[in-house]
C-alpha cells in the first residue's frame, strides 16, 4: 500500500528519492493483504499494488516481467466526530429504582433509496455514500447502548445484509416490517420499514403485531355505498405506511416488589405519512394506531411506548390526538379534513400519553445541573425540541417517544443539540460528514411505576 504526496510532504516525513520540486510522489505505507486508513492518510490519496509472482520463477520480478495490478482511492477524509450526547438526569437519585429501568431509542436512518435523490445538493456525494452512512449510523447507534431501538426508514436489502446481522452480533433481537409496495433500486426492488431491535438479556418477544395501513383503509372503504366516495377515500389514504408494535416481558423484574409477576411492556414503532398537505392522512394513521393499542390495552395491564416519526410538528392535529386524546371538531375543517373522512369518527382515545422529552420542562432542576440549559432547546408553548429535522427545506421536530403516564416514569433523556453541534459548517443541513440522516436520534430512559 502506498501513499501519494507532495515533495514537500514525502520529504519531510524522510521518505527517500524525493524531490522537493513540489511533484507528487509515492510513499510506502504497508504491505499487508489489507490495510486501514490512520489519521497520517487524511487528505491523501492511497493506492493498492498487487504484483503476481511465479513460484518457478521467483526473480522474474526483479527482472521487470512481473506483472502487477493498482488501484486508486479518492482522498481519505477524516473519520465522523459528533459531538458526545449524554444523559440528562430528570429524576433525583434518591427517587430512582434500584432496578427496571431501560432505555429507548427512536431514529429516522434516512434510507439510501430517498439519500440519492433528495440530497444530492446540499450533502457532498461521499457524504451520502452508503459504505459511509451506513458504518457511521451504526457506531453512533451502538455508542447510545439504548435498549431498545425503533427504527424508520430501514431499507429492506440493508435490513438483511447489513442491519440485522450487525445489530444481532451487538447483541440485539431483531424485528421488521417493510412498507406495503417496493420500487426498483439499483437493479433491485426495494423498500423502507421500520425495524424494532431489543436487547436479548434485557427482554423477549411476547408477541408482535404488523400494522398496514392501507388494509386499514380498505376496510373504511368497504363501509361506504357510494362508489365516488370510496374511490376518492382509497386515492387518499392508500400510502404504503406501517406501524410494528412489539409486546416484550422484561427478563429481570421491572420493580423491587413486583415478586414473580410479569413485567410487559408494548412498544410501538411507527411512520407515519409525510407530505405536509394531507394532514387528514396523518390524523387518520395515528387514529388507527392508537385504536389498534387501545384494543392490546383493554386485555392487558400493560405500559406502552409509541414511538417513531410521526411527520407532525407540535400542536399540529396529530400531535395534539396522541397527547391530549382527542382533536377539537372545529380542528377538523376543510383544511384537515377536505373529504370528510373523519367527521363521523370519533377522534379520541383512552391512552393516558405524554411526550418524554416534553417531560423535561417540569422535571426539578435539582436533579441535574444541566437540565436548565437543556430547557433553552425546547420550543416555549409545547416543550418539544425545536427541532428533529433540519433540511434546506424544513427544520422542526417530527420524532417523538410517547409514554403511558399511568405506568411508565421518564428518568433521563438524551442531550438535545443545538444546530451549530450539528454543522460543520455555518449553514449546513442534514445529512452531513458528521451526522448521517437528517434526523436526530430521541432516546429515554424509562422506570416502572410502582403496581397498585
Amino acid at each position: 500500500m502506498r501513499r501519494v504526496e507532495n515533495g514537500a510532504d514525502a520529504l519531510a516525513k524522510g521518505a527517500l528519492g524525493t524531490s522537493t520540486s513540489g511533484l507528487e510522489s509515492w510513499i510506502e505505507v504497508g504491505r499487508s493483504k489489507a490495510y486501514t486508513p490512520t489519521s497520517d492518510d487524511v487528505g491523501y490519496v492511497l493506492k493498492f499494488e498487487v504484483t503476481v509472482v511465479d513460484k518457478l520463477h521467483p526473480y522474474a520480478a526483479d527482472m521487470g516481467r512481473a506483472h502487477s495490478q493498482s488501484v486508486s482511492t479518492a482522498r481519505v477524509r477524516p473519520a465522523p466526530n459528533p459531538p458526545v450526547r449524554s444523559m440528562v438526569q430528570m429524576v433525583p437519585p434518591s427517587q430512582q429504582s434500584n432496578s427496571g429501568r431501560f432505555t429507548i431509542l427512536t431514529y429516522n436512518l434516512l434510507a439510501d433509496l430517498y439519500a440519492k435523490a433528495d440530497f444530492s445538493s446540499t450533502c457532498p456525494a461521499w457524504c451520502l455514500h452508503w459504505h459511509y452512512r451506513k458504518r457511521n449510523l451504526l457506531r453512533e447507534l451502538l455508542a447510545h447502548k439504548a435498549d431498545i431501538l425503533c427504527l424508520q426508514e430501514v431499507q429492506s436489502d440493508h435490513y438483511v445484509d447489513f442491519w440485522a446481522p450487525e445489530l444481532q452480533r451487538a447483541g440485539y433481537v431483531a424485528i421488521y416490517k417493510k412498507k406495503t409496495t417496493e420500487i426498483y433500486t439499483d437493479n433491485k426492488y426495494a423498500i423502507d420499514g421500520c425495524a424494532t431491535f431489543f436487547r436479548r438479556d434485557r427482554f423477549q418477544l411476547v408477541k408482535k403485531y404488523e400494522v398496514e395501513f392501507n388494509k386499514a383503509a380498505l376496510s373504511l372503504a368497504e363501509g361506504m355505498t357510494n362508489p365516488q366516495q370510496k374511490k376518492a377515500a382509497l386515492n387518499r389514504l392508500l400510502k404504503d405506511n406501517v406501524a410494528l408494535i412489539a409486546v416484550l416481558e422484561a427478563i429481570e423484574p421491572g420493580t423491587p416488589d413486583a415478586g414473580t409477576r410479569r413485567t410487559l411492556i408494548c412498544v410501538a414503532n411507527t411512520h407515519i405519512h409525510a407530505n405536509p398537505e394531507l394532514n387528514d392522512v396523518k390524523i387518520w394513521q395515528v387514529h388507527t394506531l392508537l385504536k389498534g393499542l387501545e384494543k392490546i390495552a383493554a386485555s392487558a395491564d400493560i405500559p406502552m411506548l409509541v414511538a417513531g416519526d410521526f411527520n407532525s410538528v407540535p400542536g399540529s392535529p396529530a400531535h395534539s390526538l396522541l397527547i391530549n386524546g382527542k382533536i377539537d371538531p372545529a380542528v377538523l375543517d376543510a383544511a384537515n379534513d377536505p373529504l370528510h373522512l373523519l367527521k363521523d369518527q370519533k377522534m379520541s382515545h383512552s391512552l393516558p400519553l405524554s411526550s418524554a422529552v416534553a417531560h423535561m420542562h417540569d422535571a426539578p432542576l435539582s436533579a441535574d445541573g444541566r437540565l436548565y440549559k437543556q430547557r433553552q432547546r425546547l420550543d416555549a408553548k409545547h416543550h418539544e425540541p425545536l427541532f428533529t429535522n433540519m433540511t434546506k427545506d424544513f427544520k422542526g421536530t417530527l420524532d417523538y417517544i410517547f409514554y403511558t403516564t399511568s405506568s411508565l416514569q421518564p428518568t433521563a433523556i438524551l442531550e438535545l443539540p443545538t444546530e451549530s453541534e450539528v454543522q460543520a459548517r455555518p449553514d449546513e443541513q442534514l445529512p452531513n460528514a458528521q451526522y448521517s440522516s437528517d434526523h436526530l436520534a430521541i432516546m429515554a430512559e424509562f422506570q416502572y411505576k410502582a403496581r397498585d
